[in-house]
Formats: C-alpha cells, structure tokens, sequence
C-alpha cells in the first residue's frame, strides 16, 4: 500500500503539461535544483506542488524560468516573478499557490534582477518599433511577450486578474539614494492613494510606505468602485496612467495595452517582508 501512495504522489507531481510548455520544459527533479536558494527556502512546500524549469531562446537571451502549479487546483490566480532577487515575493507566490491553487511563472536569473543585462518587466514588446520607444527594452521580444502570457493565460482561471509580485527598497530613494517605490510619491502618470492617514517607514505592515498595490488605466482617473474596495481593505494604491506614448514595456502597460483589460494588480512590499505580502494577497483575494 505504501508503494502505491508513492506511485500516485508521483504521478500528481508529475502534472502533464500542456504540449506548447511541454516543449521548452526541462526534466529535472526537484532535488537536483534544491541548492537554488529560492527552492532550499521553499523545499517542503515545492513538494506538494508541481514544479517545471521552462528554457527558450530569443535573440541573445537563452531564458530560464520556474513554473510552478498546484496539481491539485491548477487553475487559480496565477502570479509572474521577474525578479530572481526579491525573495519574499516567491515566498508569497509559494504560499498562495497551495492556498488558492493556480501558481506562478518566476525568471531565474541567479538571485539577479536583470537577465543578462535586461530588466524581465521592461521586456514586454512585441514589435521593433515598441522596442525603439522602451528606454528600458533592449531587442524587440515578441516571442518572450507571447510565451510568457501564453502561459499565464493557460493557468489564470476565469476572472481572475493578471498578477505581479515584487519587492522594493526601504523608501523612495532606496538604499543609496538609487530609486524605489512609495505611497508618498506621485508623478504626472502614477497616482498615489493612500489607505491609512497615518504612513509609516519602518513597521514594516499595511501602512508602510513600501507596502502597497499597483494598478493601471488608460483613464486618467482610476475606476472609483475598484479603487475604494482596494481602499477599505487597507491597500495602499498607485494607478499608472498608461499610453502607447508613455509604454514603457512593463507588464502592466502590456496588459492595457495589448490585452485590453484593467484586470491587473502588482502586489510591493520591502524586501524581506513576506508577512505583510502574503496578507495583502489574502486580502486581494477577497476583492471581487
């Protein structure tokens, strides 16, 4: 009997995939990557979970990405992880992956940021023209734009929105004054609303100035009814304005503009602050 259970475990790990992602996976057991840091943190969790490394090339870039789903509810909410360095954000996508089913697409970039020199959110262009007015945007990448979506697509259940996860630095200006993210700050085409009257920079929660949801139009105003449910459930949010003019090939801005929804939400909290993301996503999660 024992055998038995071990063979059907194996057998709802071994989840058939897709022939389209069937073709650019790599079989290789969970094991064999456990001195991946973001797999050796996770370990226990990957192992109820189906866990596939996904390889293809386009131009210079030979890319490497970990899909993960849930055997047992594949279809569900379904985030992508561009950044290899934020770790709390994979934490989260493991969390969520077996609470709500679905699961995640994540780059694998050797704990780096950038791919080879390219920022993975600012690689979603799909024409050499798209390429040309994306400062952050090196070739043209409509095969990575295509598969990378492709994949979403199969797995996000219906209604369900597009979803991001990344991390950010202490304050707007980071550590060394380099850049990040903040409730306090807006711009001409990212709109600030905060959720609570008083923001903090070091407790690390909901009310932190780095703990918040990023959303997106082309509107110059976000939609009222979404923007007050994000509100009362203590979710700081920005909204980006977006535009062909102003496309920075993001994944939000590919979304309004290539997929023709609003549906979209980028879930930040600092840098090692995976208590705070995982109760955001909850909270998301009861949003309808």
């Amino acid at each position: 009997m024992k055998y038995i259970f071990v063979f059907l475990f194996t057998l709802i790990q071994a989840q058939a995939l897709p022939s389209f992602i069937q073709a650019m996976a790599i079989d290789t057991p969970l094991s064999k990557i456990r001195a991946v840091s973001d797999i050796r943190r996770n370990y226990s969790s990957l192992q109820k979970l189906s866990v596939h490394i996904i390889r293809f090339d386009e131009g210079r870039y030979h890319w490497k990405m970990l899909l993960v789903t849930n055997p047992k509810k594949p279809k569900g909410p379904f985030e992508f992880l561009p950044h290899d360095n934020e770790d709390a954000a994979f934490d989260t996508a493991v969390y969520a992956s077996l609470k709500y089913g679905g699961g995640f697409l994540a780059v694998m970039s050797n704990n780096k940021r950038y791919f080879m020199g390219q920022d993975p959110n600012r690689n979603f262009g799909d024409s050499k023209q798209t390429a040309k007015t994306c400062k952050k945007q090196h070739y043209p990448a409509p095969k990575y734009s295509k598969i990378v979506f492709k994949i979403i697509d199969y797995y996000r259940a219906s209604g369900m929105p597009y979803l991001a996860l990344h991390n950010n630095k202490n304050g707007y200006y980071g550590n060394g004054g380099s850049g990040g993210v903040s409730i306090l700050k807006s711009s001409k085409i990212v709109k600030s609303y905060p959720a609570h009257k008083n923001i903090t920079k070091k407790n690390h929660g909901l009310s932190d100035e780095d703990s918040l949801v990023y959303t997106a139009g082309k509107s110059s105003k976000p939609d009222r009814r979404k923007l007050s449910k994000l509100l009362r459930s203590g979710l700081n949010t920005k909204y980006e304005i977006v535009s062909s003019r102003t496309n920075d090939c993001s994944m939000s801005n590919f979304v309004i503009l290539n997929k023709h929804t609003t549906k979209y939400y980028n879930i930040e909290t600092q840098h090692g602050n995976k208590k705070t993301q995982k109760k955001m996503f909850d909270l998301l999660m009861h949003i309808k």
